[in-house]
């Protein structure tokens, strides 16, 4: 295993390729596609850390170039994904240091495949021609490019994602692709179309939005199961329940009992269209309401705790915490939901199919891992000893020496770490594994927001009427221990991922993700 998680493809390929050459491409790079980040487009998006300054941004936008240009969007030919930009912007935003995003992106440098030319262009007259074929990635990003530059980032996502005839065409030509499905290619290839373009709502970055455009474009319809027709026909009618006790539900559904390891990359498709009906009715359980920004934030706020929930209290399922790697995904494209929402808020109908799109994908992608065993007390239990209030020093490697006087004395271990998440965004930052420095900073990002939950505020809240047996469903809840969420859920879960991946600021080894999932021997 490497810093990316996955074995090296092909290195040779890449080592005439070392920064900071002149990239060999026929394009230069338009100074409109990577320009300064803009600031956050709301409360509820995610908010830069300190340490940001002249020098780490001139960086960050020379490696963004310098990728966009140099590299294709995959690094091998089974479609595994360039992570270069995720991760300098990811490590940026929390205050790296130009040196620091210098050396993280050439830690990607060594196994990329180098970029090449499209066979031809792509038009709006050919565009569906050549959907799901990766030799065209580089004419889709020319065409968003353009598009972006004419349209902005809303105008385009609405009409190449969102637009009925984006997806379902009133008469598909007889050759080529079909119907185009491009929210299916959105939410697809493990939600990264979705980040990638995630990214660019975030940091205002054209550049990222036409790449990430480009890779949905390029990538494969395999979801359609979970989008008919009928969601870009009809009206979207919101469903009556909390996200949480939906999961609650799918949690005890005999329906998904026994789900056994049928092949890594196929899982989820298959877990698609074996449960496709299933899975739909339950995200059509789900409440929430895009006609104003509280009911917005409501929503978001139920994906962080729903997608938290399933890796990191999930991943507690076995005797020790499996860190898996297809969940942690969940918790990483849920950060880029807010931002996308709020560049949707002239279009409510494309906010509520991409809301709904994404609660389907999360189920579905939690079941295909084997539906982990969600007890939300035996987690707390277990996860004590992670949290400064323990007693413990919850930080291994050397430790400060506190003054006399030290708050609240110069012997507790609060004196030492009296912020956890300070070291855990310190270790992020310098850990060459790209996912590492993603799921700390959503995990930070929610902690920041939701922190204050007080335990029992789940059982506490609003009641509405649910479209199911209250007592069934106050059973699941019950047995899920609901009433014991609070917001100190972000800082045990981001605890036991640095803990998996290693402290190598602090003196440890790197680790790695788990792949082994959740499945019935």
């Amino acid at each position: 295993m490497h810093a990316h998680g996955l074995a090296q493809y092909s290195p040779q390929a890449a080592e005439a390729f070392s920064f900071p050459s002149k990239p060999e491409s026929k394009h230069s790079v338009s100074p409109l596609l990577f320009q300064t980040p803009q600031p956050p487009l709301s409360s509820i998006c995610p908010q830069r850390w300190s340490g940001i300054d002249a020098e780490s941004t001139k960086m960050l936008l020379k490696v963004l170039e310098d990728n966009h240009s140099r590299w294709h969007i995959f690094f091998n030919y089974k479609r595994f994904h360039n992570h270069a930009a995720h991760h300098i912007l990811a490590i940026w935003a929390m205050g790296a240091s130009a040196k620091i995003i210098f050396s993280a992106y050439e830690t990607h440098c060594v196994y990329q495949r180098p970029a090449f030319d499209s066979p031809s262009r792509i038009t709006r007259h050919n565009f569906n021609e050549h959907l799901g074929d990766e030799r065209f990635y580089s004419a889709y990003s020319d065409f968003f490019a353009l598009e972006l530059g004419k349209k902005g980032f809303a105008r385009t996502l609405e009409e190449y994602v969102f637009a009925p005839s984006a997806n379902y065409l009133a008469e598909p030509p007889p050759e080529g692709d079909g119907h185009p499905e491009m929210l299916s290619r959105f939410i697809g290839g493990l939600l990264h179309p979705l980040i990638h373009i995630g990214y660019g709502a975030e940091f205002g970055l054209l550049g990222m939005s036409a790449e990430g455009l480009a890779m949905t474009a390029v990538h494969p319809a395999k979801i359609h199961a979970l989008l008919p027709p009928s969601d870009f026909s009809s009206p979207l009618k919101s469903g009556t329940m909390h996200a949480l006790s939906i999961l609650a539900l799918v949690a005890k559904d005999e329906r998904f009992e026994h789900v056994k390891m049928m092949g890594d990359l196929d899982m989820f498709t298959m877990t698609v269209s074996s449960y496709d009906e299933a899975l739909r009715a339950y995200a059509e359980m789900w409440e929430f309401d895009v006609a104003n920004k509280e009911g917005v934030a409501k929503a978001v706020e139920e994906l962080a705790w729903f997608n938290s929930i399933i890796y990191g209290v999930g991943g507690m399922a076995k005797d020790t915490f499996s860190a898996d790697f297809f969940l942690m995904h969940l918790v990483t494209s849920t950060l880029f939901i807010p931002s996308l929402v709020t560049s949707l808020y002239q279009n409510p109908r494309a906010q509520a199919l991409l809301l709904r799109s994404f609660f389907a994908v999360c189920l579905a992608r939690y079941i295909s891992r084997g539906r982990p065993t969600l007890d939300i007390a035996k987690f707390y239990r277990d996860t004590s000893r992670l949290l400064p209030s323990s007693g413990l020093d919850v930080i291994p490697g050397p430790q400060p020496s506190p003054f006399e006087n030290t708050l609240p004395d110069k012997n507790s271990p609060e004196a030492r770490t009296p912020n956890p998440w300070l070291s855990i965004i310190q270790t992020a930052l310098v850990h060459p594994n790209e996912h590492l420095c993603k799921v700390q900073r959503a995990l930070a990002h929610f902690a920041s927001l939701y922190g204050l939950r007080g335990q029992g505020w789940f059982t506490t809240r609003k009641q509405t009427s649910v479209a199911t047996d209250n007592s069934k469903l106050e059973d699941v809840e019950r047995d899920m221990r609901l009433g014991k969420l609070d917001g100190t859920l972000f800082l045990r879960v981001a605890m036991l991922t640095a803990h998996t991946l290693g402290w190598m600021r602090e003196g440890q080894p790197e680790e790695g993700w788990d792949y082994e999932g959740f499945y019935d021997k």
